[in-house]
């Protein structure tokens, strides 16, 4: 099956961006939720209904978002009390949530036993004492996946999140006696299986799958050496996704191909049903949002031309190249307001005294004018809170969400002041 998500942003013509500015001001972010749910549902169905696709909120946690996905989202991966909150916002199950993260505190631990989570992932012993003490003490029992560090380095991932020392989860080669802690506290904890998360934009399908496999083994030989049983397998995701010109992203109906015979396999290997999750965040929302903003100078230096727009890396962190990378990148920018004017060899600076506060570094744009509507593409993800937002002190900017077939309101813009 082909991925085919289409943001609409081409149905809204120049002057319905320069009403959206008028209203909302710049900059803005515009999220496509109605792509986004699309993307999960096409993602389900390509894996022929085997695996559960959870929306990973650390990319994108917008309240209206999370609830224009909620029908759609299998469930929530989260990582603090704060996205717990935001979730429970949203309408979503508490069993629905899986709770992942290295330093969750004693504070987070109890509300996730306390409000039932579906999968606390144990990232360390001592969380796992944590689990067992709030569980005995609360009378719950605690819903536990042991998050494992793999031993093997996958390196078809651009970012390693396992197979090294890291602060990640416990180390394969040690989970022995986690698991051991968990038999003998059957009573306090609730043991639904393992979480493994190798690492963050891989594009090749032979490397999530070498991953999956992987994940598969590990659970055979805990089942085969305890009385364990895993229910719930979480294989993370970081399907890659690339966010320049090129387009480059993990190909879905490759990786069914190679993955779901693997799937059926191992699900026809017993008679225990399974819950299999892929989290997922940036390949679902990074396509589904742009970045507004509104040229307000320009100059020549040294005969190279400079456009400066009232949004940058106070915002977008990640499109001024400062998150989440090891070398620089242009985000794609388009003109809004002129998309057909002659192109230009050019430079787009934010407004901040800080000389990496560029949107885009020596790119070709359809010349602006002052008071044109740019638009920084795919910032679905890791934008809006992602940013170091009060840097400079000038306002937060809204977020919008085109949602069955009308764009509103998702947060609104605050100055520093409201944040006092």
């Amino acid at each position: 099956m082909e991925l085919k998500t289409e943001c609409r942003w081409d149905q809204i013509t120049p002057a319905e961006f320069h009403n959206l500015a008028e209203r909302y001001g710049t900059p803005f972010f515009l999220y496509d939720a109605d792509a986004i749910n699309q993307r999960i549902s096409l993602i389900r169905e390509s894996f022929e209904g085997l695996v559960k696709v959870f929306y990973a909120v650390k990319a994108n946690p917008n309240l209206e978002l999370l609830r224009a996905v909620r029908g759609v989202a299998d469930g929530l991966d989260i990582s603090s009390r704060g996205e717990l909150d935001q979730a429970s916002l949203a309408g979503f199950s508490m069993a629905n949530l899986s709770f992942a993260g290295p330093a969750k505190t004693t504070a987070e631990i109890a509300a996730s036993i306390e409000k039932g989570v579906g999968c606390i992932s144990v990232e360390s012993m001592r969380e796992l004492v944590k689990c067992t003490e709030i569980a005995q003490r609360l009378g719950i029992r605690a819903n536990v996946v042991i998050r494992i560090n793999p031993q093997s380095l996958n390196r078809f991932f651009g970012m390693k999140m396992g197979g090294k020392p890291i602060q990640f989860g416990i180390d394969e080669e040690e989970i022995d006696d986690a698991l051991a802690m968990i038999v003998a506290n059957h009573e306090n904890l609730n043991f639904q299986g393992i979480h493994i998360y190798a690492g963050s934009q891989c594009f090749e399908a032979t490397g999530i799958a070498e991953s999956v496999k992987n994940a598969f083994g590990i659970v055979q030989r805990i089942e085969a050496g305890t009385s364990l049983t895993c229910r719930t397998i979480n294989l993370g995701g970081g399907f890659g996704v690339s966010h320049g010109e090129n387009g480059h992203e993990m190909d879905i109906s490759a990786l069914a191909t190679i993955l779901v015979p693997i799937l059926k396999t191992f699900r026809n290997s017993s008679t225990v049903k399974r819950e299999i999750i892929f989290e997922l965040g940036r390949f679902l929302v990074a396509n589904a949002g742009i970045y507004v903003v509104q040229v307000v100078s320009s100059k020549q230096s040294r005969s190279k031309a400079f456009f400066m727009v009232d949004g940058g890396l106070h915002h977008h962190l990640a499109a001024a190249g400062m998150f989440g990378t090891a070398l620089r990148s242009n985000y794609i920018l388009k003109n809004l307001s002129q998309p057909d004017a002659p192109s230009i060899h050019c430079n787009v600076a934010g407004p901040s005294c800080n000389p990496t506060d560029l949107l885009g570094v020596d790119i070709e744009l359809p010349r602006p004018e002052h008071g044109d509507l740019l638009a920084v593409m795919k910032s679905g993800s890791y934008g809006f809170t992602a940013s170091p937002l009060l840097f400079l002190g000038r306002n937060t900017p809204a977020e919008l969400i085109q949602y069955n077939g009308r764009i509103f309101l998702g947060r609104r813009s605050m100055s520093m002041a409201d944040f006092n």
